[in-house]
């Protein structure tokens, strides 16, 4: 597999937060990059901040419309699908809200992609998310102002739901590429190895840092060296 396309959102853009400068940035020369490199590979992302795998779908027709050719394509999505109206909830912690792509959504578009790249004669390859840090997420989310203790009301005092929740995707993630039979880089586990996983994340509680990318990188080389032994 030597021509790959990625479709993803910030996380294998290489979108990095730094504090401060309150601002987001791309990492130049990130280890993913370097990773191309180093193994040869013609990488063409695809990846957009923010982007949701119902909008990753839209982006995959457009490409085969435009004669989308490769080998795999890597498909990176849950991080901004699990998220919820945050803002929305601060003025109304007693409300219902779902999350930008329910879960059971979240599952069938994912699975469309991986068939809609198969029936192209494309091997798709998923990933496991990076876990994320609750509270420092809450904390960013809330630095203009948003009402902290509303949302923790809705979240019923209980921070660490936030990412309980967006562990719910990685899982379904898992689920969908055991039921499929499609290639799995266990990104998330290469984290929680490590007691120290929290260094490896940005201020704002959910991108990773250039170490955590780094850690990335690592997981997909061990991949391709398991490939070629």
């Amino acid at each position: 597999m030597k021509r790959i396309r990625i479709f993803g959102d910030s996380i294998l853009k290489g979108v990095v937060y730094t504090q401060s400068s309150n601002q987001y940035s791309v990492l130049e020369n990130s280890p993913m990059v370097q990773l191309s490199q180093t193994y040869g590979l013609d990488i063409h992302n695809n990846s957009v901040f923010g982007c949701t795998v119902g909008k990753g779908f839209q982006l995959l027709k457009r490409s085969i419309e435009r004669g989308l050719s490769c080998d795999a394509a890597l498909v990176e999505y849950g991080g901004n699908d699990c998220d919820h109206p945050w803002a929305t909830i601060a003025e109304n912690p007693k409300g219902e809200f779902s999350p930008n792509t329910p879960l059971e959504i979240f599952s069938t578009t994912m699975q469309n992609m991986l068939e809609t790249l198969k029936a192209r004669k494309i091997k798709p390859v998923l990933m496991t998310l990076p876990p994320i840090d609750s509270l420092r997420y809450l904390n960013h989310i809330c630095r203009n102002g948003l009402n902290k203790d509303a949302i923790l009301s809705w979240l019923q005092g209980d921070v660490q739901g936030i990412a309980r929740f967006q562990e719910l995707y990685s899982l379904k993630i898992n689920e969908i590429a055991k039921a499929t039979g499609t290639i799995l880089v266990d990104v998330r586990s290469a984290f929680l190895q490590r007691r120290d996983y929290g260094s490896l994340i940005c201020e704002d509680g959910i991108h990773p840092n250039r170490e955590g990318y780094r850690l990335i990188a690592s997981s997909f080389a061990d991949y391709l060296d398991r490939q070629s032994s």
